[in-house]
């Protein structure tokens, strides 16, 4: 799946407060998700790159971020910085700025759900001496190839605070309408693998009766 389609549907879901608009707005998304990638439209929907049971965190600071940005603007952290403080937003800053690049430059690439995942996991998972720039670079890399609604919503998954309001009842609730199953089949699914990527996973190929 193309992220630019997983980016149209944050903004749908940041742009009601409605419970139920939300649930249709996943159910949607559930339902044209290929079951191979589901589980990680799942958990970038939840703001992660991990399902729940998963104690990792992605672990990468804002001053990283701050230096991603840079290095990928060409504008100067400090500078940055400020603009941070008066939006309060780092992905908005993300935004701004690229879209200022794109005037000059074009993307070359277009991002894939699966490229953005890979990235941010591996931020998690990068061990060992270089690290830091190993990981500024994997970060830079999708900056400098996405859209600045992209840039947005990478930045903010990087550092989990997606903001798009989306509860676990809401996931649960559109994979229940997504894939036509019960509510409770699916919540008690969960309870055993705590873990709604898999569930997500599973409902569509109906199989959820394959937990135990």
């Amino acid at each position: 799946m193309r992220y630019e389609h997983l980016v149209k549907c944050y903004k749908e879901l940041e742009s009601t407060t409605k419970r139920l608009e939300k649930i249709d707005i996943l159910s949607r998304l559930f339902k044209e998700t290929e079951a191979e990638e589901l589980d990680l439209v799942v958990y970038l929907v939840e703001g992660s790159v991990f399902p729940e049971w998963d104690e990792r965190k992605i672990g990468f600071s804002s001053r990283l971020v701050l230096k991603a940005i840079s290095s990928v603007t060409g504008v100067n952290q400090k500078e940055i910085e400020k603009l941070w403080g008066s939006k309060g937003d780092l992905g908005i800053v993300a935004e701004d700025l690229m879209k200022k690049k794109r005037q000059m430059t074009l993307s070359s690439k277009s991002l894939d759900v699966e490229k953005v995942f890979s990235n941010i996991r591996k931020l998690a998972e990068l061990e060992g001496e270089g690290t830091v720039n190993k990981k500024v670079q994997l970060v830079s890399e999708l900056l400098s190839n996405s859209k600045p609604e992209e840039a947005r919503f990478i930045v903010r998954t990087i550092l989990e605070e997606l903001r798009v309001g989306v509860k676990e009842g809401i996931i649960r609730d559109a994979i229940s309408k997504a894939f036509n199953v019960d509510v409770k089949k699916v919540e008690d699914a969960f309870n055993l693998t705590v873990d709604y990527g898999e569930v997500a996973k599973l409902a569509k190929k109906d199989k959820l009766d394959d937990v135990e």
